[in-house]
Order: C-alpha cells, then sequence, then structure tokens
C-alpha cells in the first residue's frame, strides 16, 4: 500500500512538473504544411506553437501545460478545428477535411467528452423538436387517449434532462464540462429572447455571477460571442427603462470581477462599450463610461480615457467646445460662425483605411440634408501633412480643417478623440445631441426628431 501511495505521488509530482504535452497529428492532406496551434484570449487567437509536417502529413507539436482550454488546430492557409487542450498527450487523424466525421481522437479524454457532448445534444434537439412538434396534437386528443399526453411528457422531460445528466458525468475538472456548458448557453440565449423570455432572469443570475477574469473563459474564445448574446438578450428584457436596469447591473457584476485585473478590465470594457454604442444603448454606455472614470482601482491609460471621457464632458446636453479653423477648405474662422440648425462634425484622417469607406458614405446625404434639415457637415482631419489631407478631402462639399498637428490637435483633445472617425451631431448652439456611428442612423435620428 506504501508503495502504491509513494508511485502515486511520484507519478503526480512528474505530470506537474512536465511543462509540455504534445499531439501525435496524422492529416494526409497536409503533406510539408505548416500546422499552427492557436489559443484564445479575451481579443481573438494567438500562436502558442507550431510545426511542420512531412510529406506524409504527420507531425508533432509541443503545447505549453499552462495553456487550459479551447485551440485552434490549424493548417497554414488551409483548414482549422477546435480542440480542448487539458494537459494530455493525444493523437489525432483527419483524414478527409470535408468531412468532420473523419476526425478522431486517441488518448484524449477531452476532445472525446467534447465530442460526445455535441453528439448528446443534436440527438436530444433533434428529439425534442419531434415531441415538441407533436405535442399539441396529443393535448388535443386528451379526452381520447390521456396515456399518449402523459407519454408524449414524460419523453419530452426525459429528453431535456439527458444533456445535463451527460455533464454531470464529467469530472469537474474536465475543460470540456466548461466548455460545453458555455456553448450551451450562447446556443440557449437567441432561443430565450424568441420564445421563452421568462427564461431570462436564470441567464442573468448565471452571467452576474460568471467570473470574467478566469482562464477557463478566456480561453474559451467565446468571450466576445457571451457578451454579444446576452447583452442582446438583455434588449429584449421589457421596456428600455427595464433594459438598462439589467444591463447597468450586470455591467456592475462583470466590472467587480475583473477588479484585481485592471488591464484586462480596460481591454473588456472597451469592447462592451463599442458593444453599448453600436446597438444604440447609449445609458449602458454612459453608466459603464462613468463606472470605469469613478473607479479609484483602475489607472486607465490616456487611449481608454479619452474613450470614457467622452460620456462625460461630451455627453448628451453638454457643449461641445467651438473648433477654429486654421487650414479650412472654406473661408470661416470658427465653427461657431456656422449658423446652421444642426452640425455634424466629423473626425478622420486620410491615413484612416475605415475614414476612407465611411465618411465618402455622407456625400449622398448631405444636399438633401442641407435642404431639409438645415444640417451643416464640418469634417476635421487628423493628418499631419497637408498636402496629403488637401487630396483626401477635395471632393468633399463640406467645409473640412486641419491643424496639421495629428492627434495633438486642440480639437481631437476638446473632443476627447480616441479612434476614426467619429461624429457629433450638435445643434446650433454647439449643445450635443446624439454622438452617430453611421449615416443610416443620422437620417433615422433626423427624421425622428423632425416629426416631434
Amino acid at each position: 500500500m506504501k508503495n502504491t501511495l509513494f508511485l502515486f505521488l511520484l507519478f503526480g509530482s512528474v505530470l506537474h512538473a512536465q511543462k509540455q504535452f504534445s499531439i501525435k497529428g496524422s492529416f494526409p492532406q497536409t503533406s510539408n504544411k505548416e500546422i499552427l496551434i492557436k489559443g484564445f484570449t479575451m481579443a481573438g487567437d494567438s500562436l502558442i506553437a507550431k510545426t511542420t509536417a512531412d510529406i506524409a502529413g504527420n507531425f508533432i507539436v509541443n503545447y505549453p501545460s499552462s495553456y487550459v482550454g479551447a485551440a485552434l488546430v490549424e493548417i497554414k492557409d488551409s483548414k482549422s478545428v477546435i480542440v480542448i487542450l487539458n494537459q494530455e498527450n493525444f493523437k489525432m487523424k483527419w483524414e478527409n477535411f470535408e468531412e468532420f466525421k473523419t476526425l478522431d481522437f486517441k488518448s484524449s479524454f477531452e476532445n472525446d467528452a467534447f465530442a460526445n457532448g455535441i453528439a448528446v445534444v443534436q440527438k436530444a434537439e433533434s428529439i425534442l423538436s419531434g415531441l415538441n412538434y407533436l405535442q399539441p396534437f396529443y393535448e388535443q386528443e386528451i379526452n381520447k387517449s390521456k396515456v399518449k399526453v402523459e407519454w408524449i411528457n414524460t419523453e419530452i422531460a426525459l429528453q431535456k434532462k439527458v444533456f445535463p445528466e451527460f455533464l454531470n458525468s464529467l469530472p469537474k475538472s474536465s475543460y470540456a464540462l466548461y466548455y460545453l456548458k458555455l456553448r450551451k448557453l450562447l446556443q440557449n440565449m437567441p432561443i430565450t429572447a424568441s420564445k421563452y423570455i421568462e427564461r431570462v432572469p436564470d441567464h442573468e443570475k448565471e452571467f452576474n455571477t460568471m467570473d470574467f477574469a478566469g482562464q477557463n473563459l478566456i480561453h474559451s474564445g467565446l468571450y466576445k460571442e457571451l457578451l454579444d448574446g446576452y447583452f442582446l438578450l438583455m434588449e429584449s428584457n421589457g421596456a428600455i427603462e427595464n433594459v438598462y436596469i439589467h444591463a447597468n447591473a450586470s455591467t456592475n457584476a462583470l466590472l467587480k470581477s475583473l477588479e484585481k485585473h485592471p488591464e484586462l478590465k480596460q481591454e473588456v470594457a472597451e469592447y462592451l462599450f463599442r458593444l453599448f454604442e453600436k446597438r444604440s444603448l447609449f445609458q449602458a454606455a454612459e453608466h459603464l463610461a462613468l463606472a470605469m472614470l469613478n473607479d479609484q482601482s483602475c489607472e486607465m491609460d490616456s487611449k481608454h480615457e479619452a474613450l470614457f471621457e467622452q460620456y462625460r464632458k461630451m455627453a448628451r446636453g453638454k457643449t461641445a467646445d467651438d473648433i477654429v479653423f486654421e487650414n479650412a477648405t472654406k473661408p470661416l474662422a470658427k465653427m461657431s460662425d456656422l449658423k446652421s440648425k444642426y452640425k455634424l462634425v466629423v473626425f478622420g484622417a486620410s491615413w484612416c483605411s475605415k475614414c476612407q469607406e465611411e465618411i465618402p458614405k455622407l456625400i449622398p446625404y448631405y444636399e438633401d440634408w442641407k435642404t431639409k434639415y438645415d444640417l451643416e457637415i464640418v469634417f476635421i482631419s487628423l493628418d499631419t501633412e497637408k498636402e496629403k489631407f488637401r487630396t483626401f478631402v477635395k471632393d468633399f462639399p463640406w467645409l473640412s480643417n486641419s491643424e496639421l498637428k495629428g492627434w495633438e490637435s486642440k480639437a481631437a483633445i476638446d473632443y476627447c478623440i480616441f479612434g476614426t472617425p467619429t461624429m457629433y451631431l450638435l445643434n446650433k448652439n454647439n449643445t450635443i445631441l446624439v454622438k452617430p456611428i453611421s449615416e443610416k442612423q443620422i437620417q433615422s435620428w433626423l427624421e425622428m426628431i423632425e416629426k416631434k
């Protein structure tokens, strides 16, 4: 017994000390091709290991024992497949890239559990779909056959338990257990929004108690998808006032979970901030911005400070600073000289690829906005070279200006500009009305406000 215990402890120590584990692969279609192993972070994927397959498509690649989570095995410039890494030496064979059925794992509990979990879900959902279809017909015949109704209800209840019971069979240390539960949550949220709105509180409770700093979530590759799906679900949660109450409470829970991880907190907050603005959830964006600015435990870099400061200094109802023109394409000294009812201030630059794509989209709207709504556009360039600035704006029908100081221009600093393009819609007194993100949003806002 003592010898057995000694060997167990010794074996455990060896495993603990092992710095790398290996994947032995056989992909006949990858002769002499590079094989990449990419792990996940909140921001996306990152390379953690690579090798080159031999002429027969065989390869061995080592991955660090410190990485536990989902990963991509990628044939460079070709196919990729998700695998689970959790301190296992395993083999994988993929005979035909066009058929996932030919993908096979050996000596990998985690990847077998993942594959079996997906199969269990698909089979149970297929059966449930048929049972749910038949249920109304059985219930209509309740007086004729109570046995049928009891049978179908029992079967539905049993099928709903299949996947949870499968999960319960997995050890708590299994990453496949965490990953399958997370994928199921993501799958369920849009269904909840469209069919089972009564389940929203359950999802809310689960989200608000998550560890957003945990490596399990960070290494899942599903961090952004979780944020997208959850706050889209929140939009279905009744009146807009109710949406903001619950969305802001979840934002608070998320930030609290990240309070000991300031860099990750800034990264997640930036993504969430942009998500709120994209979906026009401006009160949620404002709540997040003010929470970050008031957070004494998080020393923000200048980029994030400018990002969130927009909602303190540049919030709706505040007065935007006047802009003095130095190299304007029209003879005006400052923006306050414009007497139009609305002013759309657009920040951008010739070197900004998104500006090159997005700002010209305003041109077809310009004359209509000017005639119908008395709106004038002012383009503020962050270029530093006069010739490049002039070339970029030569076809713009509105006034353009550049201090030729880039991010250090007074207008960029005054307006807390951290990225381009950025737009502000002001009234004739330079009061901020809205921070639009597209020409279509501007059009909708003008149509709505003018009807009032």
